[in-house]
Parts: structure tokens; C-alpha cells; sequence
């Protein structure tokens, strides 16, 4: 059975990295489901040839919730998002429903017989009482990239080397430059017309063969709701904005007794916190060792706890996190704020005298606008576990893109690889190629054999969206067929420069063990490195 769209309206939800990837793909396929992007002798965006004169796409909106574009790597140093105290009250702060349920819309808003539009909305005040939108970046001003600034673009963006082959931090490159990557792309190619900032997409449902959008648009002291109808959606709100923390006895009233003593990684923002403090971290993947690093050094001491011969995501990384000085321990299984500050760990052993305890357990797939009758699309818990958490999966997808119940429905970000730039161009680009009818997708009961199978090989849970390096090509290869014509994958994913990405990881051990070891002062920002 072969499916043809007629989509000529697309919603894109998120306008960061793989959002903005995703706009200018769409931008430049052609009705007949080929694409006028071209490259000149330099491997660059060809800007004098990429006019599309007969787009697939006569209306495409990107909604972005916060008031720049830019997702993750648009900065809010200052002011960073945390559990409050009432959703620990509830206990349930390991429920991503909890942190971050549905948003309400106006009575009036619902009420039968009103239609509200973008040019005629309801507008009402601004009361205050959202809850947290968890919309703000994880970033800080330390922070650097853990893969090379090679495959941190796009090919719409060029490659420029920022520093000297044999500075301390190349290949890898700090935030602000990919921030400013970011926003000179949008601004190069005029894509911020196409994008309505602060605008929260709430609901999206299916009415009459028509995706229908309701937003909560914030303009100063007002609030403008209306909606909004589109043939294809795009979700692309990434996968770094609603914290996982586990649910732990005691941990509550902890957070009550000693505030601002616990908050997860994404909370993080300055090192000079830990100066003579005893310090815990919870989890050792990337995050949480790119805090310790800074940690380490000042505080009076550093406590880990993870699973027991747990492999991290790169081996280095399981090197680093029972490292010399580092007191490694199991799960936590107990806080006790009113005995001596004491936590305790699965094999009985404690440490007392904690005075803050870092989260690094990773973060939810949550689509509080989505539902899964329309949808076909769920999160599913991994392994025994109660509720889903870091380590589960998004079901009801084809080659982590396409609603298997409805493909006018699709995902961009979802694919996890050390690639990911890559992963988001290649994925726009097969969007867009069998949304033109340039390609067709396989029924929806082959999708479903092939997901089942990919379940039973690897588990329900986060691997069954991961790529290692090794392995994107073959991901890259699964989506060749369906990209537009005159996309070619050799020019999204650059296979000649890979050894970049084993020495970003050298790299990347060598600077842990430098900030660890106090040899480069804390004081000391990336940008002079």
C-alpha cells in the first residue's frame, strides 16, 4: 500500500538546533521532491543558486517558546530552572506529568462556538501561575562541546577552524561559538521571518484531517491564544528540557531543610559554589563529570554515586568517574536531613556532612501537547521501572522520525549519536523528501515488524535511539532512499574527518584530568584556551 501527502502547510515545533536544520531544508525542496540546495568548489552553501521558485511547502511556521532561536544553545546564564520545593511535596518529582503537565487554556478560550485565529485571538493577562515551562538552556559559561565543532554544523553552515591545531581545546569548540554559529545562520538566510518566538504550542490534535495547533503566544503582560491548522507537523523540541530525578526517600525534605543544596545538572551554573564543600554527585555521564571537573579541585570533598561497573556512553568516562580522589559509591538509597546530613548507599555504607548533591540522570522525552489516540506515540518505561526516566524510549516511531500511525506527524532529534547535527539534516531531509512523495515509506505493518524487531534486539529503552559513531552510517544508508532528489547524504555527513572525533575524546580526558588535577585554574574560561 503506497501513501501520497499533499502537504503544502507545516508546523515546526522548536526552533533550535534541529528546528532551524529542519525550516531551511523544507525552504529549499521543490514541488517535484527535489532540493535547489547546491555547493560551490568549496563545499559551501551555493547562495546565489538556492532560490526556490516552486516550493513544496507554501507555509511553513516555526514556534519557538522562548524569546531567541537557538534551543539548548541559546544561553540564560543567570537565571536557571529548578525543581521547586511544592512539585518535591508531591513526591512525585520523578514523574515528567508533574514537572511539566499540559498547560490550561482560558474557560472562555474553550468555550463552543469560539474561533480564535493568529490575526484575531483571545488576549488575556498574564496571571503568573504557568508553573515551569523548563524551556531555558542547560548551558554555562565553562562549558565546551564534547565532540568536535566539525559535526556541531550543518552543511548550511560553514566549517571555520577557530583556533590553532595545537591549542589546548581544539577540535572541540566552547558555547558561545556554537550559539553564534546559530544565530548568524538564522540571520544569513532570513529564517527569523518564518519564526514566532514565545509562543508555547499547548495541544495538537487532529480535526478533520488537519493538525490543529493551539498556542499560547506571550507578548509582554498579555498572553494571545488561538489556533492554528497545518497538513505536517514537526516536532522538534529536543531532548534537554524536563530533568529526570529519581525518586529517593528523604529527598523532599531535604531540598526543604537545605535549599539550594540539590538540583540537577541542567541547574548548574557556577563552580565557586563547591569551595570547601563536600560535594555528591549522582550519576557520572558527561554532564556530571564536566561539572566535576570544576568541583573537584575546591571542594573539600567529591562523592560519586553510580551503578557498579557501570560502562559510560565513552570509556573514558568510566576511567574519570572512579578516578584518584574520588569517593566512589552505589546507589543512594536513603537522604536523612535531621542526621547529621547524612546520606546513605545500597551496600549500607553513608557520608555525612553533605552540603550539595548534583544530579546528573539525564532527562525525559515529554510531549505534553501530543496525545497518544491521535498519535500512535508514547513513552515507554525501561526495564521494571514505575515510570519513564532517562533511560526510556519514544514508541510508535519509524527510523525515529515518522508516526507510524500518522506520518504527517514527525520528529527531528530523536536519534541520539555523538553525530547529531548530522542526524538532523539527514532526518529533515527524508521528511521532506517522502512528505513531496519523492519516496514512499513502507506500510505501517512493516514499520511495526521492523520496530518490534529493533525492540527485541536491543531493548525498550534509550539504545533503541542511539547510533555510536561506528554505526550512524548504517542509520545514514537506512535513510538515503528517501531524501529529495539532488540530496546527496555525503554532503550531510562527512565521513573524511572521523579521526576528529576520536581525538575530540582524547582531547576532551586530557582537560578532565587538568581541571581535576588544579592545572588549569577554574578561573581560567575556555575562551583562552
Amino acid at each position: 500500500m503506497t501513501q501520497d501527502f499533499d502537504i503544502q502547510s507545516v508546523a515546526i515545533v522548536g526552533a533550535g538546533a534541529a528546528g532551524l536544520t529542519t525550516l531551511f531544508e523544507l525552504l529549499h525542496t521543490k514541488k517535484d521532491g527535489s532540493t535547489t540546495i547546491t555547493y560551490d568548489s568549496n563545499g559551501e552553501i551555493d547562495q546565489s543558486k538556492i532560490n526556490n521558485a516552486d516550493p513544496a511547502f507554501t507555509k511553513i511556521v516555526s514556534f519557538e517558546q522562548n524569546s531567541q532561536v537557538g534551543g539548548i544553545w541559546s544561553p540564560s546564564f543567570d537565571d536557571p530552572e529548578v525543581v521547586p520545593q511544592d512539585l518535591f511535596d508531591t513526591e512525585k518529582y520523578d514523574d515528567p506529568w508533574v514537572l511539566k503537565p499540559r498547560t490550561s487554556v482560558p474557560r472562555e478560550f474553550s468555550e463552543a462556538g469560539q474561533d480564535y485565529t493568529y490575526s484575531k485571538p483571545l488576549v488575556t493577562g498574564d496571571t503568573g501561575s504557568h508553573g515551569t515551562n523548563w524551556a531555558k538552556s542547560g548551558i554555562y559559561r565553562h562549558l565546551f562541546s564534547n565532540v568536535p565543532g566539525r559535526y556541531l554544523r550543518t552543511s548550511f553552515i560553514p566549517y571555520r577552524q577557530r583556533r590553532p591545531s595545537d591549542s589546548r581545546l581544539h577540535p572541540l569548540v566552547t558555547n558561545y561559538e556554537i550559539t553564534d554559529e546559530l544565530l548568524s545562520f538564522t540571520e544569513r538566510f532570513d529564517l527569523q521571518r518564518y519564526i514566532r518566538l514565545n509562543s508555547e504550542i499547548v495541544e495538537i490534535s487532529k480535526v478533520n484531517n488537519k493538525w490543529k495547533l493551539t498556542v499560547k503566544e506571550t507578548v509582554g503582560d498579555k498572553i494571545r491564544w488561538y489556533t492554528e491548522y497545518f497538513d505536517g507537523v514537526i516536532v522538534s523540541t529536543g531532548h534537554y528540557s524536563i530533568p529526570y530525578l529519581p525518586r529517593l526517600p528523604g529527598l523532599s525534605q531535604w531540598n526543604a531543610k537545605f535549599k539550594s543544596s540539590v538540583f540537577h545538572s541542567k541547574s548548574f551554573r557556577e563552580p565557586s559554589i563547591f569551595k570547601d564543600k563536600n560535594v555528591l554527585f549522582v550519576g557520572t555521564g558527561l554532564s556530571g563529570l564536566d561539572i566535576l571537573q570544576y568541583a573537584f579541585p575546591i571542594a573539600k570533598s567529591v562523592t560519586v554515586s553510580r551503578s557498579v561497573n557501570k560502562e559510560e556512553i565513552y570509556p573514558w568516562l568510566s576511567k574519570a568517574a572512579v578516578s584518584d580522589g574520588i569517593n566512589v559509591k552505589p546507589h543512594v538509597t536513603e537522604f536523612k536531613p535531621d542526621d547529621n546530613k547524612k546520606i546513605i548507599f545500597e551496600d549500607g555504607t553513608s557520608i555525612e556532612n553533605v552540603d550539595y548533591v548534583i544530579f546528573s540522570t539525564g532527562y525525559h522525552w515529554h510531549y505534553p501537547f501530543l496525545n497518544e489516540k491521535d498519535t500512535g506515540i508514547s513513552v515507554l518505561t525501561a526495564g521494571h521501572k514505575k515510570v519513564p526516566d532517562g533511560s526510556s524510549m519514544v514508541d510508535g516511531l519509524f527510523l525515529n522520525i515518522f508516526a507510524i500511525r500518522d506520518p504527517t506527524l514527525t520528529f527531528n532529534g530523536v536519534t541520539l549519536t555523538p553525530l547529531k547535527w548530522p542526524s538532523f539534516e539527514i532526518t529533515a531531509s527524508a521528511i521532506a523528501g517522502v512528505w513531496t512523495n519523492r519516496a514512499q515509506l513502507p506500510s505501517p505493518q512493516e514499520q511495526i515488524v521492523y520496530s518490534n524487531r529493533k525492540k527485541k534486539d536491543v531493548g525498550q529503552n534509550l539504545v533503541y535511539h542511539y547510533y555510536p559513531p561506528g554505526f550512524f552510517k548504517d542509520y545514514v544508508e537506512q535513510l538515503r532512499g528517501y531524501l529529495p532528489n539532488g540530496r546527496d547524504p555525503s554532503d550531510i555527513y562527512d565521513t573524511n574527518h572521523l579521526d576528529d572525533l576520536k581525538a575530540s575524546f582524547t582531547v576532551a580526558e586530557k582537560l578532565f584530568y587538568q581541571y581535576k588535577g588544579g592545572k588549569i585554574p577554574i578561573t581560567e574560561t575556555v575562551e583562552a584556551l
